[in-house]
């Protein structure tokens, strides 16, 4: 059997390891000149840098075996740390209970709390519907904290209102259930010897980044003869009586078409449907256009000096301030940059081809170095711009109409037999790296045994992602 994997994400070479290993013939057709996608890496001077923070987290102990395998077990592992930075203090986050009320002054805890009390008590007489961000967090945290952690960042790295965003969102991105449940976690620690929450600690390649993960799913693929074409951008899907028959590609200057037994998508799927022959119908166009993704600009700063932040990552939601996130990736790994220096990583979201989008090394660099000076992290010329990086489909936006406008896309493609979409961007799905290896995993399984082996469900539900 002939399988066709577009993208070489972490879901795309998931699903060609699994394919390759049971004995299939793989082609793995990839845009880009390198693999991994969001999650690859690459190096500039000494320096390693990946696009932001990227952690591997499962209770899967399998799929953690698995990872292992794919990176020779050059491992290493870390306690996540990561703060938010508000009025010159930083907090905990996931929330802690103590830590915020240490923080906070006491005529805005007193407030918060009242806050909290009130809004638990008005939904015996007037319920707050989940509509939105906004009211599901109102509603489990009142209106100061709202005000102060979750609305603030939210509307500022999606760059519209939280009255706009599904509570889907709140659901996979807010680690408690309420306000209460943030005290009683915080009260009631881990005993010695229990395990750890999956939020606390994580699993990072010893070298090479976050990319090691997909580079090693690249070499091993190769190894068990599987056809990994970069740079080969797809134009054309031939369907056929609800197959598809042939997918054409651009490689090397040159057009190609390969007739795959199946196709396995991982590319971002409106795009993908865009190349549809015969062409999808207008509503399925009009479905398209109206789902919109969050791009990123990374500027990565390099500072002369060995440490910037004790953090993974630090969350900025102060409107004053242009980045939103800062990650350091000497602290994910320690082969990430030289002993006396390191490199910030400081993230900038926009909507692609705005200004934002369109800014240049040098100005970026400009307007990190000041957010992070402004906040006392650096002093005036300690930094300087090393590289740039962009990302158009960073992040799916959740809005209201999400969900209906997907439903409108599904017939164009479900019914194919051959033709499978999955992992982040085929699903347009925000989730974290162990749900996109085990999306590609499954579905390769589903397409290699003829049943379905759950590859939708994986990060399907009402469950915390963070």
């Amino acid at each position: 059997m002939h399988v066709v994997v577009l993208g070489a994400g972490l879901a795309g070479l998931s699903s060609a390891w699994t394919l390759a290993k049971e004995g299939h013939q793989v082609t793995v057709l990839e845009k880009e000149d390198h693999v991994g996608g969001m999650a690859s890496s690459w190096k500039v001077g000494p320096y390693t840098l990946d696009h932001g923070p990227h952690r591997f987290h499962t209770k899967d102990q399998e799929l953690l075996a698995h990872v292992y395998e794919i990176l020779d077990n050059q491992v290493v592992i870390r306690e996540r740390r990561s703060r938010i930075y508000l009025e010159g203090k930083y907090f905990d986050y996931p929330l802690k209970a103590m830590n915020v009320l240490k923080g906070l002054d006491v005529w805005l805890l007193t407030r918060a709390i009242g806050d909290y009390a009130w809004i638990r008590m008005s939904q015996w007489f007037k319920p707050i519907p989940d509509t939105h961000f906004e009211n599901w967090v109102i509603k489990r945290f009142g209106r100061t904290l709202y005000r102060l952690f979750f609305g603030t960042y939210t509307s500022k790295a999606w760059r519209m209102p939280c009255t706009e965003i599904s509570a889907d969102w709140a659901a996979q991105r807010i680690a408690q259930a309420n306000l209460w449940d943030t005290i009683k976690k915080t009260l009631n620690p881990p005993r010695e010897g229990e395990v750890r929450s999956l939020v606390t600690q994580f699993w990072y390649p010893a070298e090479g980044g976050v990319g090691a993960i997909s580079e090693g799913y690249a070499t091993k693929v190769r190894r068990m003869g599987g056809d990994i074409r970069l740079g080969a951008k797809v134009t054309k899907l031939d369907l056929e009586r609800s197959r598809v028959v042939a997918i054409t590609f651009e490689h090397e200057g040159r057009e190609h078409v390969v007739r795959p037994d199946h196709v396995i998508n991982t590319a971002p799927i409106p795009r993908i449907l865009g190349l549809f022959r015969p062409e999808i119908a207008p509503e399925v166009k009009q479905a398209i256009a109206n789902l919109k993704y969050i791009g990123i600009v990374f500027v990565y700063l390099e500072v002369l000096k060995p440490s910037v932040i004790p953090d993974h990552w630090v969350y900025l939601p102060s409107g004053d301030l242009t980045i939103h996130r800062i990650s350091e990736f000497k602290n994910f790994s320690d082969s990430a940059a030289p002993g006396d220096r390191t490199v910030v990583c400081c993230e900038i979201t926009c909507r692609p081809g705005d200004e934002r989008w369109n800014l240049s090394l040098a100005e970026a660099a400009r307007v990190a170095e000041k957010d992070l000076v402004s906040i006392g992290l650096l002093r005036p010329g300690e930094a300087r711009g090393l590289d740039l990086a962009k990302l158009p489909f960073a992040y799916p936006v959740y809005d209201l109409t999400y969900k209906k406008n997907l439903e409108t896309l599904e017939p164009a493609y479900k019914d194919l037999v051959n033709f499978h979409s999955t992992g982040r961007q085929g699903l347009y799905r925000y989730n974290n790296m162990d749900h996109s290896l085990a999306m590609g995993r499954k579905m390769a399984s589903t397409v290699s045994q003829g049943v379905d082996q759950g590859a939708a469900r994986v990060a399907g539900g009402q469950e915390y992602f963070g």
